[in-house]
């Protein structure tokens, strides 16, 4: 078969670094451009990236203008928006053909079992009359469909799709729930709405993309594309949000969520996390740290997700700009 780009055996170490850098970062898909073009903007960033699949695959972002090579944006979409394994031959390609595109698009890559998850419900268990659809159970395998991170795993109060003949169902109070407690709540019967969750933070982000004057007074579904909330609505939940502390934080505060350790792939890391203040997006647990797992350059530490970064003890010449950076 006629391609464009070379067939790698094994990532290159450029790929192996950007693969971290999705999995480690919080990014938004903000407009799917087709089934192989993406528009993401990256947490913390103003800017947004669009990313287009093929043979090469393409990003305006300047690590891919530079490298020639996957960046981190291209990467989170193999591997968080079609769940590719990082070790699949498909995930670090400069690029696909086709065919392989289209097993890319149909998760073919996947298990029977991984397919079936996304398939449609069994009967009743997620609608409880015909033409009525309740809010649905969040289960392990369900990601919020603009950052998608598992909601169970990131644990951030979250809302959904629930629009019933031109008003908003009654939902639990407050307007959100959390992951673990939202099965408890089930919003009233509605005709239009899909039912799916989605975290009250990224919905927010998605919002403003679709409607940056803030006019309107519907906010679209990123799934089923009807309306999802008011507007009004939506920004009070935003501010309901902004004073709870998750439960991950409540019930496990050194508990760093999404940060995996480098060395023996722990993830998350609990306990005492380091970071190199050199690399980007190079962590270590307590363990590895012990072990001498990054000798090479001096590390950063912190013991809870809210804290700051502090220069290990003894180390010297670091970067500060990668010990004062909070975001994971």
């Amino acid at each position: 078969m006629f391609r464009n780009t070379s067939r790698r055996n094994a990532a290159s170490e450029a790929v192996s670094l950007h693969q971290d850098q999705a999995l480690n970062t919080t990014m938004f898909l903000l407009k799917s451009l087709g089934p192989t073009g993406f528009l993401l903007r990256e947490d913390g960033e103003l800017g947004v990236v669009k990313v287009s699949l093929g043979d090469p695959h393409v990003c305006t972002c300047p690590a891919f203008t530079r490298e020639q090579e996957p960046c981190k944006h291209i990467c989170w979409v193999l591997l968080r928006r079609f769940r590719l394994p990082r070790e699949h031959e498909y995930s670090f390609q400069r690029g696909l053909v086709d065919r392989q595109i289209l097993e890319v698009l149909h998760g073919l890559h996947r298990t029977k079992d991984q397919r079936t998850e996304d398939g449609p419900a069994a009967p009743g268990t997620r609608r409880q009359a015909a033409g009525s659809v309740c809010r649905k159970a969040i289960r392990a395998e369900d990601v919020c469909p603009i950052c998608q991170e598992a909601l169970l795993e990131k644990r951030q109060p979250v809302s959904h799709c629930r629009r019933v003949r031109g008003r908003v169902a009654e939902q639990s109070p407050r307007g959100i729930v959390h992951p673990l407690t939202a099965n408890a709540y089930v919003s009233a019967p509605h005709r239009s709405g899909c039912g799916n969750n989605v975290h009250v933070s990224c919905m927010k982000v998605w919002a403003d993309h679709q409607r940056p004057s803030g006019s309107g007074d519907a906010v679209t579904c990123p799934l089923c594309r009807g309306d999802f909330s008011s507007l009004e609505l939506l920004r009070e939940q935003v501010r309901n949000a902004a004073k709870l502390f998750t439960a991950s934080e409540r019930e496990k505060p050194d508990r760093h969520l999404g940060v995996r350790c480098q060395s023996c792939r722990l993830c998350p890391v609990t306990g005492r996390c380091f970071k190199c203040t050199v690399c980007s997006f190079f962590y270590l647990c307590e363990g590895c740290s012990k072990e001498g797992g990054h000798p090479q350059h001096p590390l950063a530490s912190r013991m809870k997700r809210s804290e700051k970064w502090h220069l290990k003890d003894g180390a010297m010449g670091a970067t500060p700009r990668a010990a004062d950076d909070r975001r994971e």
